[in-house]
């Protein structure tokens, strides 16, 4: 339960949804009965979501996941092995940006017309953010 709280999977589910509803309300311009599905969906998964964190919260207390913070959920420092492992993919994360967002707004500047390319471009940023954070916590547990 803590590994899908605490998951970067689960919150890149939230921010394909949240790209998934604005670029189909943008394409459809009109609220139909595929935006209120997918709308619909959302709400769920983010119920559910927070739902588990509390149950989480209950069941565990000496473990508890904070609902209103600013620290993302994925980070957890609970000793100095954790810590050095977040400082390692924080690292990483920061030489993928120095890169990434460049190339994000070159690409955004290029291709002008593509009405959807800015929330394109940031949902890829923010999955390559999550992938590069999990692939590198994977890597020194491992």
């Amino acid at each position: 339960m803590e590994r899908f709280l605490r998951s970067p999977f689960t919150m890149s589910v939230f921010l394909i949804g949240l790209a998934v509803i604005y670029s189909v309300s943008i394409v459809l311009e009109q609220r139909n009965y595929m935006t209120t599905a997918i709308f619909i969906v959302y709400a769920i998964f983010v119920i559910i979501y927070f739902g588990t964190m509390v149950y989480f919260n209950r069941k565990y207390p000496d473990r508890k996941i904070r609902i209103f913070t600013f620290i993302p959920y994925e980070l957890k420092e609970e000793d100095e092995g954790h810590q050095y492992i977040t400082y390692r993919a924080c690292r990483k994360v920061y030489i993928y940006y120095y890169f990434a967002i460049p190339a994000a707004i070159v690409a955004v500047a290029l291709f002008r017309e593509a009405e959807l390319l800015p929330v394109i471009a940031l949902t890829v940023l923010g999955i390559g953010q999550y992938f590069i954070f999990w692939s590198e916590v994977k890597k020194l547990y491992e």
